[in-house]
């Protein structure tokens, strides 16, 4: 279930990954078994993996397509960040994104290319429907890359870990129609 874009590899985290990262920060080394570095210390010294993800996957393990996905540039095989959805389809079929890079990455289109991917596999999934981008009004490159997309602007929620947040929607048909897979 990994993906692949012209750049980047998104590498599913594996369950036995996910649940070695429950103790976070760590510097167990923790991906010793892949073909890629991670010098910025992605997911190993973040505040993330969040518990309910773990939870959740321990309880479900096939939900573990919805989370975690490192991202790898292939070219230097360096792990720079890690995108995910916040857990599977709502009863809606409402999936929200979230993700990251290391600074050194940020401003060379490797958000967009993270998010378009995610969001072109995400279409494909048939309990997927809508496609939900939330981000604080003050983080002006996130806000640039929703910007780019037909997205709805649903208002503001505030988010316990990381305050105001502007909600975007696109359902997958008119996200399939702007990036001409319709």
């Amino acid at each position: 279930m990994d993906i692949a874009t012209q750049r980047l590899d998104l590498l599913l985290i594996t369950t036995t990954e996910l649940s070695e990262l429950s103790n976070a920060p760590t510097n167990e080394p923790v991906f010793h078994n892949r073909s890629f570095t991670n010098p910025y210390g992605i997911l190993t010294q973040e505040r993330i993996p969040h518990a309910n993800r773990i939870e959740d996957v321990q309880r479900n393990p096939s939900h573990i397509k919805w989370y975690y996905r490192l991202i790898v540039e292939r070219e230097s095989r360096t792990l720079i960040g890690s995108i995910s959805f916040h857990a599977p389809p709502d009863i809606n079929g409402m999936v929200e994104v979230g993700f990251g890079l290391a600074s050194e990455y940020r401003g060379n289109g490797y958000g967009r290319e993270t998010l378009e991917a995610l969001w072109l596999w995400a279409c494909q999934q048939p309990e997927v429907k809508v496609l939900r981008y939330t981000v604080s009004p003050d983080n002006r490159a996130s806000q640039a890359i929703i910007a780019r997309y037909p997205t709805k602007y649903l208002g503001q929620q505030i988010d316990d870990e990381d305050g105001p947040e502007d909600i975007y929607e696109i359902n997958c048909t008119d996200f399939l129609k702007f990036y001409g897979q319709l």
